[in-house]
């Protein structure tokens, strides 16, 4: 197995225990624990079937990212200056390419999971600040390395939302930006920047510095 498919596992699994904090305005490191366990055990109880049946996986991953997840307020600030420029159409249009993308990203990974050791750690005081909250979570490969993942989430009424991630330091959001410029810069042209985006060409897993990351102990 290469880094890449235990890294996208382990990313998988912790994007989708995230939708626990979807549920309500709680503990978030309780919730997203709890929330763990639970998808740990769905995958182990349907791994046939998710291995099988590519479109169950999609749709699990559906289900529990959507709710999770501020695609409004991540689609915009991925779009950046070119945001107002978008009609009322195309940016919908973005964040139902950009969700669906994400979502075919994610579902491969989560039928790949083998039971790599994730680890939600405690809340500190500095992790919440107002409406926003910072939840710290740990994903080892198979080779040992551990891979740092924070959660940036705002309170939106009773719910929390996901707004942007760090991986071991790198700014996904800004990655996604990044790479939306790009595609500008390449076409010119929104609706061709949005027909031909992927989440896949980010090339997350490349960006990441594995080889920085800690070693776990023996």
């Amino acid at each position: 197995m290469t880094f890449k498919q235990p890294f996208a596992a382990v990313m998988a699994l912790i994007l989708v225990a995230m939708a626990g904090l979807a549920q309500a305005a709680q503990d978030p490191r309780q919730l997203v624990q709890d929330t763990l366990d639970r998808m740990t055990t769905l995958i182990d109880q349907n791994r046939d079937q998710l291995n099988k049946d590519p479109e169950y996986a999609r749709q699990l991953v559906r289900e529990e990212l959507v709710p999770l997840v501020d695609f409004k307020r991540i689609t915009r600030m991925v779009m950046g200056d070119y945001f107002d420029d978008a009609s009322r159409d195309q940016k919908y249009r973005f964040l139902d390419v950009f969700k669906n993308s994400l979502i075919n990203t994610y579902a491969s990974g989560v039928t790949l999971y083998q039971g790599q050791k994730i680890e939600v750690l405690p809340m500190r005081e500095e992790d919440r600040k107002g409406n926003y909250a910072r939840v710290r979570v740990q994903g080892t490969t198979d080779d040992g390395k551990v891979i740092p993942v924070y959660f940036t989430l705002f309170q939106d009424g009773d719910q929390w939302k996901v707004v942007n991630v760090f991986v071991n330091g790198l700014d996904l959001r800004a990655v996604y930006q990044a790479q939306f410029a790009q595609s500008m810069q390449q076409y010119g042209d929104l609706d061709q920047a949005i027909d031909n985006w992927s989440a896949q060409n980010a090339d997350v897993e490349e960006k990441v510095d594995i080889e920085s990351a800690p070693q776990s102990p023996q």
